[in-house]
This record gives C-alpha cells, sequence and structure tokens, in this order.
C-alpha cells in the first residue's frame, strides 16, 4: 500500500472520532442548558466542523480502503462488466471530483483571502453569536478533501501490478 492510500486511511479512521467528539459536545450543551440554565454559544458550530471534517475525508477513506457501494450482482456476474464499470466509475469520479475540487477552491479562495478596510485579515464567519470562521475553513477542508478522494480514485486507475 502506498503512503496516499496509508494516509487517507489513517485520516479516515481519525475523523471517525470527531462523531464520538460531537456526542459529547452535545451532552455538555444538554447539561448547560437544562441542567444549568447556560446554554453554549458555540456547541452547535463546533458539532458542525466536526461533522464536516468527517464527512470531506471519508470518501477518500472509504475509496483507499475498497468499500465504497457498488451493484455487486452485475460486477461479478460478468467480468467484462466489471471492467467496464471500474473505467465508467473512475471516468465520472475524475470528472466530478476535478470540478468539486476546482469549484471548493474558488469558494475558499474568497472566503479565506477577505480583508477589512483597515488591512486585517477577515476570513468568512458565520455570523452568529460565536461568530467563527468556520464556513472558510470547512470550505478549504471541502477543497483539500476533494484532491485526496481525486488522488485516491487516479491511484486505483492504475494497473494492479503497479500498485
Amino acid at each position: 500500500m502506498r503512503f496516499l492510500d496509508t494516509f487517507a486511511l489513517w485520516l479516515g479512521r481519525t475523523a471517525a472520532w470527531c462523531f464520538g467528539a460531537i456526542i459529547l459536545v452535545m451532552v455538555y450543551e444538554v447539561v448547560a442548558r437544562y441542567g444549568f440554565g447556560a446554554p453554549t454559544a458555540w456547541a452547535h458550530e463546533i458539532s458542525v466542523l466536526l461533522a464536516g471534517f468527517a464527512f470531506i475525508f471519508g470518501g477518500a477513506f472509504c475509496m483507499a480502503e475498497g468499500t465504497h457501494m457498488r451493484i455487486s450482482f452485475l460486477v461479478e456476474k460478468n467480468p467484462r462488466t466489471g471492467r467496464i464499470s471500474h473505467w465508467l466509475s473512475i471516468a465520472a469520479g475524475t470528472i466530478y471530483l476535478s470540478g468539486l475540487a476546482y469549484a471548493s477552491w474558488r469558494m475558499a479562495e474568497r472566503a479565506i483571502w477577505r480583508f477589512a478596510l483597515d488591512g486585517s485579515w477577515m476570513p468568512e464567519r458565520t455570523g452568529s453569536t460565536f461568530n467563527s470562521p468556520l464556513p472558510s475553513y470547512l470550505k478549504v477542508m471541502l477543497f483539500l478533501g476533494a484532491v485526496l478522494f481525486l488522488l485516491v480514485l487516479l491511484r486505483r486507475a492504475l494497473p494492479q501490478r503497479a500498485r
């Protein structure tokens, strides 16, 4: 297994822990809100960030692990159908992920490189009470996740012996 697959698998396993962290954050929020009457301003936004991270990098993890959904009845019944399906999925995935990477880079660039009139850095923010720069970070993560997913997908296009 190459470094890229190893990295995608490690990142996916690490991202899976985000769901446990979301549970802890939400339990804390519920106890603070209903037990002590002191709701947090940050729990929802942190949960969105953690879930976004996990979902964004989950695609590359599934591709590296080989657990993406497929219609096994059609693929396993006829080897020729399996090869055609493999190359069609590589082509469609390459087109989709290339477009997603390009669009997410454009969005991330506009969200991150924002400056106030006095020249201070002002990335895109949520506009909530907490007002975190969460949208700009999620857009950068979406770009990185799309690129990683695309690279793992293209790695799958290589012949078996080259792996």
